[in-house]
């Protein structure tokens, strides 16, 4: 008896030492994000049991208030999720299937393509339809109607005319799921919600926002940090409904209980969220790949080799937050940050450490460094010598990165020095068309029509010589609005 209690005694060492170890890689790179200067909540799980738990930064900027692991976040695109488990669930009963039309199920619904886009292309970004945002009417701010909303998205032209060509992200599929939902159900897809994912889940905080700012003592303020000594308060899409696309109010603990009971079946059938995964066997079939499945961004691969992580990221003007799971390890990381950012590099890295792997060095912005570096050192010094301060920097340029600086540059009000920085963008990608597209919208906002419409016909120009449909219709809108 003595030596069983030995060896429980030691196993129960091995188990402590363990957890020990794992909590200070945790609270090594939590420690390394808040000194690179991010904010936020990170909770890592095992299937339902907490692992870690820690905030980190300022939830309110102006009034220092820390961010606590209860501090409430605008979810977004997250709330995808909520919608594909319900559609799914509705599949599982026999109430839907998956090659019905929007012409079969909303016949009076006057899109594009109505009669062959299916529940399945709305479910996997199939369906070529763009998003309600990108209608040149719309306001984040606004409470639409049903008819309103429904103006707005049969008007934004499709971006392909075969469903199911290739993927392009769609909210306005997913708001068009909703009404689907509700008609199904029954319900207003809100209250379908409460019913089957946030009451049975004890997923308490997750709600309407009910207001077009955030809560003060208890909800995280967005933000954008342009660089080092500016930042700006970002709330111009904050609306106080969410939808079928997302935009609900949440905690990392809410995301998690959602997460884990997804992975551990208790809101889907194990062919049902097989199918979820794969979205019905489309999934690509390479060791390697980031594909959309039904609700679902999947990484194989990406984030860590070996491993697949399903689950979705979700972002808006000053928040960006992560829910993702790892289904053989039962892995689960929800990230929670009140920045203007990409932050799956983030979730990624609490992956890495979760499966004991080694992690990526936690850096800086790239687009706060370059913006910070510009200034220093003033554009006309960085201009020709570009290639070797990027070298100096540590920081592989991409045109996306370029663009993202400009923007910082023009939120910031330095018009003149975007327009520069542009310039140098143009000169290091000059096969990039939509780099002269943003550069025309600042010339444009500056006035300037004859250097705007200059910039356009050079994006046409590209456009036409790749034979890139997209850039060459939205080049030629552009030139028409001049």
């Amino acid at each position: 008896m003595k030596s069983f209690f030995s060896l429980l005694a030691l196993v129960l060492s091995v188990v402590a030492s363990a957890q020990t170890a794992l909590k200070a890689r945790f609270d090594s790179l939590t420690t390394a994000y808040e000194a690179a200067g991010y904010h936020g909540v990170i909770l890592v799980a095992k299937g339902d049991t907490v692992l870690y738990n820690d905030a980190y930064g300022l939830a309110n900027f102006e009034k220092k208030i820390p961010h606590t692991v209860n501090t409430e976040f605008k979810t977004e695109s997250v709330g995808k999720m909520f919608t594909a488990v319900s559609i799914l669930q509705l599949v599982e009963s026999g109430k839907l299937r998956l090659d019905q039309t929007v012409k079969e199920l909303l016949p009076h619904l006057a899109i594009p393509h109505a009669e062959k886009i299916t529940i399945h292309h709305l479910l996997n970004h199939t369906s070529g339809m763009q998003s309600p945002w990108d209608h040149p009417q719309w306001t984040f701010k606004k409470d639409y109607s049903r008819a309103e909303w429904e103006k707005l998205i049969i008007e934004v032209p499709p971006v392909f005319d075969t469903p199911g060509k290739e993927m392009y992200y769609s909210n306005s599929g997913y708001v068009v799921l909703g009404w689907i939902l509700e008609k199904i159900s029954g319900k207003p897809f809100d209250a379908y919600f409460q019913e089957h994912l946030f009451t049975p889940l004890g997923m308490k905080a997750t709600r309407h926002l009910g207001d077009t700012l955030m809560p003060e003592k208890t909800g995280a303020q967005p933000y954008r940090i342009l660089h080092s000594k500016k930042y700006v308060s970002m709330g111009e899409t904050l609306g106080a409904r969410a939808g079928a696309a997302g935009g609900w109010i949440s905690t990392a603990g809410d995301l998690h209980r959602f997460v884990a009971a997804l992975y551990g079946g208790r809101l889907l059938k194990p062919a049902t969220w097989t199918m979820m995964q794969t979205a019905n066997g489309s999934a690509p079939k390479g060791d390697s790949y980031r594909y959309y499945a039904y609700g679902l961004e999947s990484f194989a691969n990406q984030w860590q080799i070996g491993a697949t992580i399903y689950g979705h990221n979700g972002g808006g003007a000053g928040f960006s937050i992560d829910a993702f799971m790892e289904p053989v390890s039962g892995a689960i990381v929800v990230s929670c940050t009140n920045l203007y950012q990409n932050s799956r590099p983030i979730a990624a890295n609490y992956f890495k450490a979760a499966l004991g792997k080694p992690t990526a060095p936690v850096t800086r912005s790239p687009a706060i460094v370059l913006y910070d570096k510009v200034q220093e050192s003033g554009i006309d010094a960085f201009a020709g010598k570009e290639k070797e301060a990027f070298q100096a920097l540590g920081i592989q340029p991409h045109p996306g990165l370029m663009a993202q600086v400009g923007d910082a540059m023009e939120a910031a009000g330095d018009k003149e020095l975007q327009l520069k920085w542009m310039a140098v963008a143009r000169n290091l990608f000059p096969e990039e068309g939509f780099l002269y597209l943003v550069s025309g919208d600042s010339y444009k906002g500056k006035g300037d029509k004859g250097e705007a419409k200059k910039m356009y016909e050079g994006a046409k120009g590209l456009a036409e010589k790749k034979g890139d449909q997209r850039l060459l219709q939205e080049a030629e809108r552009k030139l028409k609005e001049l």
